[in-house]
């Protein structure tokens, strides 16, 4: 008996132990952090990371973090991890800022079952102005991190900022770092980067960031091949040198303009004379105190250099970013030191003169661009009511619920039918309202989708970094919940901009699932409406268009892709010239013909017109339905690639507002030229929608800036 008794015993021990195994440890703990922005500062308009760190110390489980932008939460993105027992997990995830004026970020980890296991709710975040520069920095130490002028009475909105960032949680996905005007790297946290992050950070740069890097030890960059093959200089020994009447030089009469694509866009009409650093008062202890220099030559770059020829400087164009490495170490002494140190910083990165000067400027603000590409894909199902036959309605509707229901119930001598009578008409009239709205906005279901693909190419022109945007348009004729599924190696989804000031928010909700590559989503539309998505990604792969300059102002093009191409624009300062068609697989040469080339200006300002016509009429409920929607989508595409140019000629309140890295003007401004083509009926990427349409069109524009000979 106590042998059996024992048996039984052990037994119901074992099962309470292998039952305890599915159970959470009393002192079992999950850690769950939201870092959201840039060290909590968020440009407005533009792409910012939120990084996730994880820590299970209890049974694994399958999770899903949840994110969404507090108030504004009409888009939540939601990304699943495996967290086995005591396993930390970090990562980040690219989300939009579409005001300039509040931000929060609310963050939830739940079970596989959605039950919420911890939660980081109502986080404030830190704005900056859409136009404000923004320098990231991995400095080698707190204290000497980079930092611009202060300027006195500004708003705080208004004044350009430093944002400290960590090499544990630098973003892993480049579209997250797109908020970022220039980023500064030390080459020790060089050495700290993950695979991921470097990725992230070369698909930046070649998108049109720029990197400042300081080379702390020269073995820094020669023992790390993907620092190596970014810095566009040769690393020699290490000198003293007396450079502080050169810097200073530099900063007080040189002129400086560095050009990348995601330098702060600038009014054309007030371009930097330099006055701002013209009453900079000589350092006398710094310029006469040696300074660590090490000796660079030049690669491909462009050399800055001392009154005794030698470098401290050299930058180079990466893609459509740029590359400044510096021979002395801004963080050490007697660089640390330097009063003007923060005036330095400014130069280096391109800020706007009108940042550095006291009191508040003007901004102009706008539409976002998004509202082009809307005029351009949205739906033609759906008319608008005049405003005539509106008030017509209204007073057909007064008189007969008025006057006409008194005369004839009076005539019928029966007064009180009014109380069916009133109902009667109401019902009446809400079913012709219904009929009318019926008639005016029912219909099929619709996709339309415009791609505009940067193509970014590798030493090896065959091969390119693809950056592309993709504007879908859902037409819904009932109240239903759309599939979208974009596979690019990077890839994120937004809704639409439509400017910063919060705008009419979209009345549709959207689901974002990211995964391992790219994004699955749904996206839901009410009845008879339409919702504009777009969707930011970046893939590596063949160039679908190759150009080359084969002699001053002519170019020869090559169509890589498997359908035709065409029109085909060639732009270069101030002129452009068309190719109607070209065959897949064909090579064409295209000259620029000063006689019989068309003015660019003169075509970005009559779609200037048109595409103010156009997104007013788009904006309103009821009126007409001329100029509403923009038919031309080649060439409207191209106009629309040139926005800080649209805006010199637009008045108070009519310019645009747009993301990072769209605008082509600073490649112009370079003195490159741009081969854009249109592919129709087609695209670089598959159809973003997994559901059937009735009614659908696609296109997409190649973009491709062609360097400058030397």
């Amino acid at each position: 008996m106590p042998f059996r008794c024992s048996i039984a015993v052990r037994f119901w021990l074992l099962i309470l132990a292998i039952s305890a195994t599915g159970l959470p440890r009393a002192d079992a703990k999950i850690q769950f952090d939201v870092f959201p922005g840039y060290d909590n500062t968020v440009r407005a308009g533009a792409w910012y990371p939120i990084t996730i760190e994880v820590f299970n110390d209890g049974p694994s489980f399958d999770a899903v973090v949840e994110l969404s932008a507090g108030q504004f939460g009409s888009v939540v993105t939601r990304v699943p991890v495996e967290l086995p027992t005591n396993t930390r997990k970090r990562f980040s995830v690219p989300m939009f800022a579409t005001s300039q004026n509040f931000l929060s970020v609310d963050g939830r980890l739940r079970d596989a079952k959605g039950k919420v296991q911890d939660e980081r709710t109502g986080q404030r975040v830190g704005l900056v102005g859409w136009d404000v520069p923004l320098l990231g920095a991995l400095p080698g130490s707190f204290s000497a991190q980079p930092s611009f002028p202060e300027r006195e009475k500004t708003r705080p909105e208004w004044q350009p900022r430093v944002a400290r960032m960590q090499a544990e949680i630098f973003p892993d996905r480049s579209i997250a770092l797109e908020g970022l005007n220039s980023l500064y790297l030390n080459s020790a946290r060089a050495l700290e980067l993950k695979e991921p992050q470097v990725a992230a950070l070369e698909t930046w740069v070649h998108s049109g960031g720029q990197l400042i890097i300081a080379i702390d030890q020269p073995n820094d960059v020669t023992s790390t091949p993907w620092l190596r093959r970014l810095v566009p200089a040769e690393l020699g020994g290490m000198t003293s040198v007396r450079i502080g009447p050169a810097l200073h030089r530099w900063l007080v009469e040189e002129p400086w303009s560095p050009q990348f694509a995601f330098r702060t866009a600038s009014p054309e009409n007030a371009a930097d004379s330099g006055a701002a650093y013209a009453n900079l008062i000589t350092d006398l202890a710094f310029e006469v105190t040696d300074v660590p220099l090490l000796e660079l030559r030049a690669r491909g770059g462009q050399a800055t250099k001392t009154a005794d020829v030698r470098t401290w400087m050299v930058s180079a164009p990466v893609g459509r970013g740029q590359v400044v490495i510096l021979a002395v170490n801004p963080e050490r002494e007697p660089m640390k030191s330097w009063k003007h140190r923060p005036w330095f910083w400014a130069k280096i990165c391109g800020v706007p003169e009108r940042f550095l000067t006291a009191g508040d400027f003007q901004f102009r603000g706008g539409r976002g661009l998004d509202s082009v590409f809307g005029a351009m894909i949205e739906t033609r199902q759906i008319r608008k009511l005049p405003i005539g036959a509106l008030l017509l309605l209204l007073v057909v509707y007064l008189a007969v619920i008025g006057p006409f229901d008194q005369w004839w119930l009076k005539k019928i001598k029966r007064p009180m039918l009014t109380w069916i009578t009133f109902p009667t008409y109401v019902a009446l009239f809400s079913g012709l309202i219904y009929f009318i709205g019926y008639k005016l906005r029912a219909g099929q279901t619709e996709w339309n989708e415009l791609q505009l693909v940067d193509v970014l190419p590798h030493a090896d022109p065959t091969r390119a970094t693809l950056r592309g945007r993709t504007f879908g348009s859902i037409y819904s004729p009932a109240n239903e919940t759309y599939k979208l599924v974009n596979e690019a190696p990077e890839a994120a989804l937004r809704g639409e901009f439509k400017n910063l000031f919060g705008g009419s928010p979209d009345p549709g909700r959207l689901t974002i699932t990211l995964a391992a590559q790219g994004w699955t989503a749904d996206a839901f539309v009410p009845v008879w409406t339409s919702s504009l998505n777009v969707a930011d990604w970046a893939d590596v792969g063949d160039a679908p268009l190759v150009a080359r300059e084969v002699r001053p102002g002519r170019f020869e093009v090559e169509n890589r892709t498997r359908g035709p191409l065409g029109p085909v624009w060639v732009i270069s300062g101030t002129q452009m010239s068309r190719l109607p068609e070209l065959r897949a697989g064909a090579t064409a040469e295209i000259e620029l013909d000063a006689n019989g080339a068309e003015s660019f200006s003169e075509t970005l300002s009559r779609w200037q017109a048109e595409f103010f016509a156009a997104i007013g009429n788009r904006e309103q409920t009821f009126g007409s339905n001329e100029r509403r929607y923009i038919d031309d989508w080649p060439a409207a595409s191209v106009a629309a690639s040139f926005p800080s140019m649209l805006n010199r000629s637009a008045g108070d309140g009519q310019g645009y507002v747009w993301p990072a890295g769209f605008d082509l003007s600073p490649d112009l401004r370079r003195g490159n030229t741009l081969v854009l083509a249109w592919m129709p009926n087609s695209g670089v990427l598959p159809p973003a929608n997994r559901f059937p349409a009735v009614r659908s069109r696609r296109g997409a524009l190649l973009r491709l800036d062609v360097p400058s000979a030397p």
